[in-house]
């Protein structure tokens, strides 16, 4: 459990604004503000706002807002806790909870452990074992010592040397399995998952080792040339990228990335000095892997191979081209070479001239269609069109539909109408073709569950498919040939792969992580177009109250006379002005924080103070001219409805809410009049 002093430390310690630069560039507008383009979603003119005093961000196109916590739970999809561990990895803070359960700590972080001591193990194994064939393959594949250590390659010599080393180091059976490491036998030993085979350990973002990929050495003797971590809790191979620990810092200097299949592919393109490169772990590019590279740029580059696996998988990248407003290009190497073949045979220089003139995807792919076929008769140009049309399926609710049917037209020289009519057939076809698919699939999968359902209970272990030979603890190598494989036992806890950020499960991991009032929100979405505007100027008063507090004290009077939309923000703003004439801004968010958990997101929603050309006097004056106006006109209205809607009402209470209205219309009258001239950025 993390403790309130632990948050406290971690927000003390980050700096919002360093944190944010990691991604966008910030430029000043106003007194002490500063904006950018938004992280989170497609967007050329700056709506990012950020307030370095008060360490709090918003942005106004897409409505996020917060501090850096939330911020960071944004951009890398984690968890309120996991944003707090990942904040306190990031400034060097020890965690209360990793002092006190160090030794057994979760199991999430215990699976991280047991493959960061996998990777150490194998990694020794590989520079200074007495078994040199690991070596003489990164030397055949010229892979020097120093690329060796950049990316921690390892050695796996098998015959149980891993689980000796593991139980050595306190680690249990379960936590080998659990971590894909391990498993046992038929006979119930604990082996090794992979043998005679060089390692290549698979990092997450924070540069903690999560999952392996093992080649084999001598490929008679199994039957996979490539061995990889199956899914994990702690690994999804279409959310991870290979090397995207080391390429980020580049990816963001070069304001492109470059993606690969495969491993060596993306160590050979590092060592010739294209640093911002990134691997595929055995799937296709994926959502997620573009989600995570569009938060550092906009520019993607998928370096095929040149094979025809190469590119079909340019076409299934398709369905990315419209996501976050990406520039999403591609490279096809020549001569069916792959990253590696290249750059051995032609050098790092040649291979940036390439990647230079990249082309966008789409041109690419429709330009393959062409010639694949003969377009110069009436079946090729049939063949071409069904094609091309499969091929933007993903695409078909797209607004730019009709442009990629004058596309198509006129590369095949065909009228876009006949594109338009021959569109709906073909996408009918391709989405029942898919949906057959998906019912043969999830007949493969309950007959798969069925089977290890009778397996269990028969007493023997279901076979697994692409085993490799293996050897139990403590007994003689298996023979040449032989295998034993078992389906991996599934993971004890639950993984909240797509959990939106306020969830917590079951017992909140953190003291005070309550998620936000969604019942509240939901009330403030049925709001009338005068509560709307009043709402907007509210919180652009909690804005410069949180930034200037001494400079309202004065007025605290006037502003017990609000009558305040969201009771949220008054009891903001009262804890604001509660406290001490002189406390800081980051005191008094402190202060804020106490009494309401979603103040950081609340008060960061305000813009005034940036875009205003008036002193921060005048701008003060204004607001709280406006709010009053506002709360006068709202409640004459609610004395005109009153009247209106209630014949019951005594003569004495008519007569009250008549002068009351008198009063309130001439008090608007002055505060029109006050505010005359100055732009009301609350008028829709």
């Amino acid at each position: 459990m993390i403790s309130e002093d632990d948050k406290n430390k971690v927000r003390d310690a980050t700096d919002l604004v360093a944190l944010i630069q990691e991604t966008v560039e910030l430029k000043p507008r106003g007194n002490t503000d500063l904006w950018g383009c938004c992280p989170f979603h497609g967007e050329k003119t700056p709506s990012f706002h950020v307030i370095p005093s008060t360490q709090v961000w918003h942005c106004f196109g897409c409505g996020e807002g917060g501090d850096a916590f939330t911020y960071v739970m944004k951009r890398e999809n984690l968890s309120f806790p996991e944003s707090i561990r990942y904040l306190a990895d990031r400034a060097g803070i020890e965690l209360e909870e990793e002092r006190t359960f160090k030794r057994s700590g979760t199991k999430r972080n215990r699976l991280i452990e047991v493959c960061e001591a996998t990777a150490e193990f194998y990694h020794t194994l590989l520079m200074r074992g007495k078994d040199d064939r690991g070596r003489a393959y990164c030397k055949g594949r010229d892979l020097d010592a120093a690329t060796c250590r950049t990316y921690h390659l390892g050695f796996a010599p098998g015959h149980g040397a891993l689980v000796r080393y593991l139980g050595s180091k306190g680690f249990t059976p379960q936590e080998m399995i659990d971590a894909n490491v391990a498993f046992r036998s038929r006979s119930g030993g604990l082996v090794d998952r992979f043998f005679d085979r060089v390692i290549f350990p698979i990092y997450d973002e924070q540069g903690r080792c999560i999952a392996f990929g093992g080649r084999a050495l001598d490929k008679e003797k199994t039957n996979a040339k490539y061995l990889n971590t199956s899914e994990t809790p702690i690994f999804h191979k279409g959310k991870n990228l290979y090397g995207f620990n080391w390429a980020k810092d580049h990816i963001v200097n070069a304001n492109e990335v470059i993606v690969v299949e495969g491993y060596i592919s993306a160590m050979s393109c590092w060592k010739a000095g294209i640093e911002n490169i990134v691997a595929v772990l055995g799937t296709a590019l994926t959502e997620s892997h573009v989600k995570t590279l569009t938060r550092f740029t906009k520019k993607i580059i998928y370096m095929f191979d040149g094979d025809a696996a190469g590119q079909k998988a340019a076409r299934r990248a398709i369905q990315f081209i419209e996501k976050d407003d990406i520039d999403l290009r591609c490279v096809i190497l020549p001569d069916g070479q792959d990253p590696d073949d290249f750059v051995r045979a032609n050098g790092g220089e040649a291979l940036r001239a390439l990647l230079d003139q990249s082309i966008p995807l789409m041109d690419f792919v429709f330009g393959k269609l062409e010639e694949e076929s003969d377009i110069s008769t009436p079946g090729g140009r049939a063949r071409a069109m069904r094609s091309a049309l499969e091929l933007i399926y993903p695409l078909r609710a797209s607004y730019m539909i009709d442009g990629y049917y004058m596309q198509i037209a006129d590369r095949l020289g065909l009228d876009v109408e006949m594109i338009r009519s021959n569109a709906g057939k073909v996408f009918r076809e391709v989405q029942q073709r898919e949906e057959a698919n998906r019912r043969r699939e999830q007949q493969r999968e309950r007959a798969h569950a069925e089977r290890e359902r009778i397996g269990a209970e028969g007493g023997g272990a279901p076979r697994a498919r692409g085993s490799e030979t293996i050897a139990s603890v403590g007994s003689a190598p298996a023979a040449p040939g032989a295998t034993s494989a078992v389906d991996y036992p599934p993971y004890d806890e639950p993984y909240y792969e797509d959990a939106p950020y306020d969830y917590v499960p079951d017992a909140p991991d953190v003291v005070g992580a309550e998620p936000p009032a969604r019942n509240e929100d939901a009330a403030l979405s049925m709001l009338t177009d005068l509560e709307r505007r009043q709402l907007a100027c509210e919180r652009e008063l909690l804005t410069m109250l949180t930034t200037y507090p001494d400079a309202f004290r004065p007025f605290a009077e006037r502003i017990t006379e609000v009558e305040w939309v969201d009771s949220r923000n008054e009891t903001i703003a009262w804890s604001v002005l509660a406290t001490p004439e002189g406390t800081g801004a980051a005191e008094v968010m402190s202060a804020a924080r106490a009494v309401c958990p979603e103040a950081a997101q609340l008060v960061s929603a305000g813009m005034i103070s940036a875009t205003s050309r008036h002193p921060t006097e005048t701008n003060i004056a204004f607001l709280l001219d406006t709010l009053e106006l506002y709360t006068a006109r709202r409640r004459m209205k609610a004395a005109q409805s009153r009247l209106r809607s209630n014949s019951s009402l005594s003569s004495d209470v008519r007569r009250e809410l008549a002068i009351q209205a008198t009063r309130d219309a001439a008090r608007i009258r002055e505060l029109e009049r006050a505010v005359e001239g100055i732009a009301d950025p609350f008028r829709q």
